[in-house]
């Protein structure tokens, strides 16, 4: 045999000598790959080899064309690296896990990762996040603790496999799970220096996507172990800066761990559970149901606050204590001392950042937490607008006025303020029991310009300050469902959360309130509710005036947020009006409020916004099934009307079912829309679709009558001579509407009956004998001036009056025409309001005229 020719034979087979040329491509592919690949040839040197090693003679655009075609690649791709860390870091928690064990699928070829090119990557990433600012208001979402809050976002609580939570690994990646230790210290088993720089990737990556805001990124990347982790530091945070915030002044300059939950947890609570228990937000070892005895239920009594003249005085500050920090009773305010005048170095927007920093206000360590905690504080480091605009946030929840006051007034102009809506805030964390409208009216009138209540009257979700107002009724005083208002909780599920009760019963750190989070509930339960009570009614009276009534106020006529529906045969998006907004609140209300509703308090903030010049006779498309969720016939359902028509007819089947206090309610509210319907002068364009009522230009003075006193005379309607027309002349707007008088004299008796009563004992009635609603109402439908008379004590001689006397708009000559105090409206003194413990007499506010 010629073995020499065999040889020649068999070579010729191995280098596919046989095959034809664009064939003996894939025939060679494993030797290219190899050489490409494994033996890291350049593809000019590729070509060589190729051509004397095998006979296969292409040029270098060849190979190009062919490794992008077989999916070849010595490059790893920014996507692919970060799918590398995702998948490596999912797992890093595993003994033995390596780099070594992600694998590339590279079409036929398994390539094993490059350390060099992985660090390479890692270290340039994590350069950039050293210019990393945080998202104005981030601190401020998180006052559930984790039990409280997977029941309101409805997450699960448990996961078949806590490895499998995040981000799913690429098909063209695999990492092989290392085999079981031997023992925690065997060596093969140690993290690797590339993991390490792995997992410090991850944690970073993490700290950015929370300090940018994008909390939903975040979860889908952590297990559930993890999940509960960083909603418990995040909660314990929370509350720490509410507190700080709360009591800045006086008593504790910094709130630990242990202070916080002796203030603020229940001593049967802080005795039979373990703190960590606590604060990680477990369920306590018998789970409370929402009316189980063992929760610390608040009182059904409100609390009240009474604005008031200060004496002048000289103010003597009590003499220091010699060891401030442990002289004081932390469950004993009156023992609190105020901190020194000169202690001016300290800020609430740092001492926030350096809590973040000390982590004092935890027992979650920071090398625990599922994120780099480092990166948050140095971005906080890097954010003092923001972190000054988040301080604003924890004072406006706080209702510490003086904190407030200080931070509008040296960065009222800074562009991060407006980020947390400051306005819809102070809606939200109402309080009529110590600060009634303080907040807000400090709010519109340090905040201008940019961060005027005028240019961020909506947020982020379409809702108005006074959408927000509604929903603080609706949350507080009803069990209504969150998607009968606005698709937007639907999302974020928080309309429910527990914030601060209006009338003062319950605040965020009350130790009934942090029990009843601990025990896993995020909502308020229906028996620690009750009525749209005064205290709430006129804190809200109180703020719509402050809104509008002011010189950046806000448009009245704004379309609202709440209560938008779709049309399904058309597609047209039906948005109300204020009115609307209102009459859905009180149709709410009376279908799903307390026992003892009467509507009084929605009647009060009717009256109160047509004051205001919100016009009665603004349309829009409504569809009532569509509000009712009813199943509607084919065919579009919706028609434009007024609030008045849309209150008659959404009425009609559940009228007669309604409690008699409830139904006569109603029909006095329908009334005072009717009445205003017909009696109002001033004529605005009805709504259109998608855009708000820009303000009119108002009608001028020649018509006022020099001659009039300010009371009102029945027997001959004259103009209206209260001072506020003169600031309205100013102001170069109309800021009250005047009407024929009688609704004045509502508005009037509104304010009476708001300064001078209160529900002072169980069992007692929600209004006083002096407000007759069937008188209102009598006196509405047959426009009956005595009626009005009696409503208002009215009396030809002043001295029988109970009533200062008052203008046609229904204002009495106070100090401020939006809040007047009961000795510039009574005539003596009749109130019940004499409860010093339940009483908080706050600074009366200053001038409107001045």
């Amino acid at each position: 045999m010629d073995f020499s020719t065999n040889s020649i034979a068999e070579a010729s087979v191995q280098k596919f000598l046989h095959i034809p040329y664009d064939q003996r491509w894939d025939y060679l592919k494993p030797v290219i790959v190899r050489m490409y690949m494994e033996e890291n040839q350049r593809i000019a040197r590729l070509a060589e080899r190729m051509k004397d090693e095998y006979s296969f003679d292409a040029q270098a655009h060849q190979y190009r064309y062919h490794f992008k075609k077989w999916k070849i690649k010595k490059r790893i791709t920014t996507e692919e690296k970060s799918a590398i860390i995702d998948a490596l870091g999912k797992r890093r928690r595993q003994e033995g896990i390596s780099t070594s064990d992600a694998i590339l699928d590279q079409g036929d070829f398994k390539k094993v990762l490059d350390k060099k090119q992985l660090k390479r990557h890692i270290d340039q990433d994590i350069r950039q996040y050293e210019s990393l600012t945080i998202t104005p208001g981030l601190f401020l979402r998180y006052p559930l603790p984790y039990a409280a809050l997977v029941r309101s976002l409805g997450f699960q609580t448990q996961h078949p496999s806590p490895s499998n939570t995040g981000p799913a690994t690429p098909e063209y990646l695999t990492v092989s799970s290392p085999p079981m230790a031997l023992s925690p210290s065997a060596s093969q088993n140690a993290m690797s220096p590339t993991m390490q720089l792995v997992q410090r990737k991850l944690l970073h990556d993490r700290a950015r996507l929370f300090v940018e805001g994008r909390e939903q990124d975040l979860i889908a990347q952590m297990t559930v172990d993890e999940r509960e982790l960083t909603s418990t530091w995040l909660h314990d945070f929370w509350i720490y800066s509410f507190m700080t915030a709360k009591y800045w002044g006086r008593g504790p300059k910094t709130w630990t761990m242990d202070l916080v939950h002796f203030k603020s947890l229940p001593r049967q609570l802080i005795m039979s559970t373990p703190v960590r228990q606590i604060e990680q937000g477990h369920p306590l070892e018998s789970p409370l149901s929402v009316g189980s005895k063992s929760l610390v239920s608040p009182t059904q009594l409100c609390r009240w606050a009474i604005h008031c003249s200060v004496p002048e005085y000289e103010h003597i500050p009590s003499p220091p204590l010699s060891e401030p920090e442990e002289r004081y009773d932390i469950d004993d305010e009156s023992t609190w001392a105020e901190w020194p005048a000169d202690d001016s170095s300290r800020s609430l927007a740092s001492t926030i950042a350096q809590g973040l920093q000390q982590n004092a206000f935890t027992s979650v360590q920071s090398e625990d937490l599922p994120f780099a905690p480092d990166i948050i504080t140095k971005a906080v480091e890097k954010s003092q607008d923001e972190m000054q605009a988040d301080a604003l946030g924890f004072a406006i929840m706080a209702r510490n006025l003086d904190v407030v006051l200080d931070i509008v007034d040296s960065c009222s102009t800074s562009g991060s303020i407006s980020e947390i809506f400051p306005f819809h805030l102070a809606a939200q964390y109402l309080d009529g029991a110590k600060s009634c409208c303080l907040i807000m009216n400090t709010l519109v009138n340090y905040l201008d310009g940019k961060n005027s209540v005028g240019l961020n009257y909506t947020d982020d979700s379409g809702h108005t300050v006074l959408d927000t107002l509604f929903v603080t009724i609706l949350r507080s005083h009803s069990t209504a469902q969150p998607h009968m208002l606005s698709s937007a909780f639907t999302a974020k599920s928080r309309y429910s959360e527990p914030k601060v009760d209006p009338c003062g019963r319950w605040d965020a750190d009350s130790p009934c309130i942090r029990q009843l989070l601990a025990s896993g509930e995020s909502t308020i339960p229906r028996d620690w509710k009750h009525m749209f009570c005064h205290t709430s009614v006129q804190a809200i009276c109180h703020c719509i005036s402050m809104i509008y009534m002011s010189f950046w106020r806000a448009n009245i006529d704004t379309q609202s947020g709440l209560f938008v529906r779709r049309c399904s045969h058309c597609g047209l998006e039906l948005k109300v009006g204020p009115l609307h907004a209102l009459v859905l609140t009180a149709f709410l209300l009376a279908n799903d409020g307390m026992p003892g509703e009467n509507l009084f308090g929605m009647i009060s903030c009717l009256v109160c916004l047509l004051t205001l010049r919100a016009n009665p006779s603004a349309t829009a498309e409504v569809s009532i099934p569509a509000l009712l969720e009813e199943d509607s016939v084919e065919g579009c359902q919706h028609s434009r009307m007024d609030a008045a028509q849309l209150a008659s007819r959404i009425s009609r089947n559940v009228l007669n079912s309604w409690q008699p206090e409830v139904k006569l309610g109603w029909k006095t509210l329908v009334a005072v829309l009717e009445y205003s319907v017909i009696t109002r002068r001033d004529t605005i364009a009805p709504f259109e679709d998608g855009s708000s009522v820009s303000n009119q230009l108002f009608a001028d003075f020649s018509d006022m009558d020099s001659d009039n006193d300010m009371s009102y005379d029945d027997e001959e309607p004259r103009a209206c001579q209260h001072r506020m027309h003169e600031t309205e002349e100013q102001f170069g707007m109309k800021l009250v509407h005047c009407g024929n008088g009688q609704l004045g004299q509502v508005w009037a008796a509104i304010q009476a009956e708001l300064l001078t009563y209160r529900r002072v004992n169980d069992g007692d009635s929600w209004l006083s004998p002096r407000f007759e609603m069937n008188v209102l109402l009598e006196g509405l439908e047959g426009d009956d001036i005595q009626k009005f008379n009696r409503l208002s004590a009215a009396a030809k001689d002043a001295a029988n009056s109970r009533l200062k006397p008052y203008s046609r708009c229904g204002l009495f000559d106070a100090e401020h025409p939006a809040c007047a105090r009961r000795e510039e409206a009574c005539t003596s003194y009749y109130a019940n309001l004499d409860d010093w413990e339940r009483s908080a007499f706050i600074e009366k506010l200053s001038s409107f005229y001045d």
